[in-house]
Parts: C-alpha cells; structure tokens; sequence
C-alpha cells in the first residue's frame, strides 16, 4: 500500500453494514416477540446473569481476538497458541462460575439466578473454541462470510428454537437455550467458513507477544464493559433490596437501555471490525488515519444525530411498539437515555480508534472515570429515591463526561484539529436542528388528535411519520453535501443522485 492510499473499505463496509444491521433486526424480532412472551421479571434475572457471565468472558479471553487481528506478522504458532490456551481459559472459567454462582445468587437473593448462571456460564466454553476463525475472518474482512454464519445462527437459535421453546411455555429457559444454541452454531459455522491449523503446543514467545497487546485490550474491555453494565448490575441489586416488585423494575430498566443501546451496538460492531482492522492495517500511516476518521465521523454523525432526535422526541411510543404495552412506563427512561446515544456514538468510534494504535493506557482511565461516575450516580439515585429515572439521568452525565475526555484523547493522539472535527460534523448538526423542528412539530400535532389510552396503530403512525421526516432531512443533508456519501468521487456520486428525487439533487456549483 503506497503512502497515504486508503484500504479498499468499501465492499467489507457494505457487507458488515449488512450484517450489522441483520444481526441487530433479527435480535430485535426475537426480544420483540419474547417481552410479550415473558414477564418483566424473567428479563430482570436475565439482564444480572448476562452481565456477570459478560464480565468474566472478557478475561476468560484475555484480549486473544484482538491480538490476531491487530498484530501484523501473524504466523501459524500463534493460531495454534490462541486455540490452546483460549480453550484452557474457557474451561477454567467454566469451572469458576459454576462455583461462584450460590454467592452471586445469594446476593442477589435470587435462587433462579444461581441455575441460569451455571447453564449460560457454558458459553465460556463456546466462545473460546470460536475465538481463532472469527478473529481470521474479521482480519481478512471476510464479512460476508460472518453475515452468513450470523444468519444460520439466529435464525435457528433465537427465531426458530428459542420462540418455539417460549410459546411452548418453557419460560426463562427460552431464552437461555437460544443463548447457548446461538453460541454453538455461530462458532460451528465460523469453523466451516474459515478452517484453521489448531493443535495443543504452546509457543511461549507468541503467547507472550499476543499477551502484551491482549493484556492492554482487556483491561481497556473490561473498565468499558464495566462502566456500561455497573448501572444495570446497582439497579439489580438495589432496587430489589428495597422493594418486593425489583426484579420488575430490573427488567424494566434492562430492556430500556437494550433500546438505547442497539444504534451503539450496530456502530459498536461495525467500529470492532471493519473499522478496527482497517485502521489497524494503517496504524502507521497517520495522514490515512485521519482521512478514515474525519469520513467515519462525518458519517456517523450524520446517521445518528436526526435518529437520536426521533428516538428523543418517540421514545415511549418506541418503547411501547418494540416491547409492549406492560413497558409503557419505561418511556421517561428511554427518552433520558436516548440523550446519549449521539453521545456514545462518537466515544465507539474513538474506542475503534485508541485500539488500532494502541493508545489503550490513557483510554482505560477514561473508561475508570466513566465506571466512577455510572456507579457513584447510580447509587445515590437509588438510595436517595430518585428511582431509575435519576439512574438514567446519571448515566447521561456520566456519558457526557466521557465523551469530553475521549474526544480530548483523539485529537491529541490523531493530532487532529478540532475546527476540524465540528466541520466534519457539519451535515450531522444540521440535519439534526431540521429533524428537531419536524419531530416537535408532528408531536404536537398527533397530540391534538390522540385517541387516548394504547392505541398500537396511532403510535407506529406517529414514528412512521417522524421518520419519515428524519429520513428526508438526511437525504437532503447528503445533497448539500456529497462527499460525506461518495468521498468527492465523482463516478459513484453520479450513480448515486441517479436514485435522489429532484428536489433533493444539489445544484451544480
């Protein structure tokens, strides 16, 4: 690659994007039809066990994905090391969860919690014997490769064993069983797809070269994880201390940072990938550094930025059509956390960013803050009876706060201008103050003719419309300004104003 030259992202962005997106429908489909399945407090033990096995999987790992695809000459001793000990390391957790889980059940007094952790906890175990071909495919963006393992495996696992066990009155094992059969077959195909040489011999030096970099990744993962889940895991264990329905209100808050969360998780996904491995390839090669970064956040800024308005202004409509009428009163909650979900977008970015350079040290004591200040915020809205209103609004804070030290850490890292940067996220601002105008304005307005009570059909109105609205301030945003689509080529932005109605199509300058 000559100096300067961009990797060709195009293709691996289009195919990730897809199975991003897939990922991300499908699981909504499955959580969509399973809350209206089970009850608020089946999803309240669910949301504790999935953090906790969530944490621990990190260090069962120790940053040996990461390692195969960041390090540049990768050889076949260090395949061979990262199955053989990931595979160790999986069992061995296994093990450790399985006997820590009457303490955890304990303290969440909880004895359900105790099973379902044992069972889910075999997911160490799945995840290890994956780890090796999942890490070569996304390091050779081979993403249409992932899309079809992702497909076979939820559709099968989630939609097809885990819904049929549901209906069949299976209840919480439901969703565990589609948990651990989703796993299986994700990790079967990926072997299927992209056969690797394994075997059993260590090589000190490889795992002591990918331990270096895997160490650093997994101390970065595991302040974020934690910093993400700390007012989950309070919640848990507060609110159900102080009142008898606080595994409802876990579920509750659960499933309302699940909505907030899944424009991160398709960013998050696609920033661990293509973004993650493309930057890595270029790590020192700053100047295409800085044009993949001002391009990314032009994009997402642009995407996210009216989103999050509709998603603001909509939230308990959105709440009540994804999740039913019983998470009506989740509504206050999703809008507060919705405020940062803009927020959030951009700090995923900048975490593709410090890991592909490897500026990880300065980046996990951001992560610290942010888990000081979630928990610290968390705990005096609970114990001060602000309920978990107050807990959303802390961890809007919280995440406000991040946001300001990573942008800080990137341009100083990037060497990157912040004049600069708000330019680059010109077309995300405007197209959010036009987003902003429309949405209030059809708020209003559906509220002068509202029917009153749960009415499904004036709700998916409501948010069809705004989105409507959304949609076509972006495309008019990407009119004004092309190259955030096309990046100034002007073969591919004459193809794609073809498919832009007139009124959108910019003028000649």
């Amino acid at each position: 690659m000559n100096q300067g030259q961009l990797p060709p992202f195009a293709q691996s962005i289009r195919w990730q994007t897809v199975n991003v997106v897939t990922q991300v429908v499908l699981q909504l489909a499955f959580i969509s039809l399973l809350a209206r399945i089970l009850e608020p407090a089946d999803f309240g033990v669910m949301a504790i066990a999935l953090v906790v096995v969530g944490f621990i999987e990190i260090f069962a790992q120790v940053g040996i994905g990461p390692s195969l695809i960041q390090r540049k000459d990768l050889s076949p001793q260090h395949t061979r090391t990262a199955f053989s000990f990931s595979l160790v390391l999986g069992c061995l957790f296994f093990g450790l969860m399985y006997m820590a889980a009457p303490w955890i059940g304990s303290f969440y007094h909880k004895e359900l919690l105790v099973d379902v952790l044992r069972w889910i906890s075999l997911s160490f175990i799945l995840s290890s014997l994956a780890i090796v071909p999942r890490s070569l495919l996304i390091r050779e963006m081979a993403f249409k490769k992932l899309f079809i393992a992702a497909c076979v495996a939820m559709v099968i696992g989630n939609l097809v064993i885990g819904l049929g066990l549901a209906y069949s009155g299976a209840g919480i094992w439901s969703y565990v069983v589609a948990l651990l059969c989703q796993n299986a077959l994700l990790g079967l195909m990926y072997w299927i797809l992209r056969p690797s040489a394994i075997g059993w011999k260590w090589h000190a030096k490889a795992l002591r070269q990918m331990l270096g970099y895997g160490g650093r990744s997994t101390l970065f993962n595991v302040s974020n994880y934690a910093a993400g889940k700390a007012d989950t895991l309070l919640v848990g264990h507060l609110a159900q201390n102080a009142q008898a329905s606080g595994w409802s209100t876990t579920g509750l808050y659960d499933r309302s940072a699940y909505l907030m969360g899944l424009p991160i998780s398709v960013l998050g996904k696609l920033g661990d990938s293509v973004l993650f491995s493309g930057m890595a390839a270029l790590q020192e090669e700053r100047a295409a550094l800085q044009r993949v970064l001002t391009r990314a956040a032009g994009l997402i800024s642009w995407l996210i930025f009216p989103a999050s308005v509709l998603l603001i202004v909509f939230a308990t409509d959105i709440a009540v059509l994804f999740l039913g009428d019983q998470y009506v009163a989740a509504g206050p909650v999703v809008r507060i956390l919705f405020i940062g979900v803009a927020f959030r977008s951009l700090i995923k970015l900048g975490d593709a960013v410090v890991r592909a350079v490897d500026a990880l040290s300065a980046a996990i004591a951001i992560k610290l803050l942010f888990l000081i200040c979630v928990s610290a915020s968390t705990y005096f809205a609970l114990t001060r009876n602000y309920g978990i209103e107050g807990v959303a609004w802390g961890v809007t804070a919280s995440t406000v706060v991040q946001f300001a030290a990573m942008g800080a850490l990137i341009l100083r890292t990037m060497q990157w201008d912040f004049r600069r940067a708000v330019a680059t996220m010109k077309p995300g601002l405007s197209a959010l103050l036009l987003a902003a105008i429309g949405c209030i304005a059809i708020d209003w307005l559906t509220n002068q003719w509202s029917p009153g009570g749960s009415n499904w059909e004036y709700r998916l109105v409501r948010v069809a419309g705004a989105g409507l609205w959304t949609a076509c301030c972006m495309v008019f945003m990407a009119c004004r300004f092309p190259e955030l689509i096309d990046g100034n080529d002007p073969a591919v932005r004459e193809r794609w104003l073809r498919h832009v109605p007139g009124i959108f199509k910019p003028r000649p300058r």
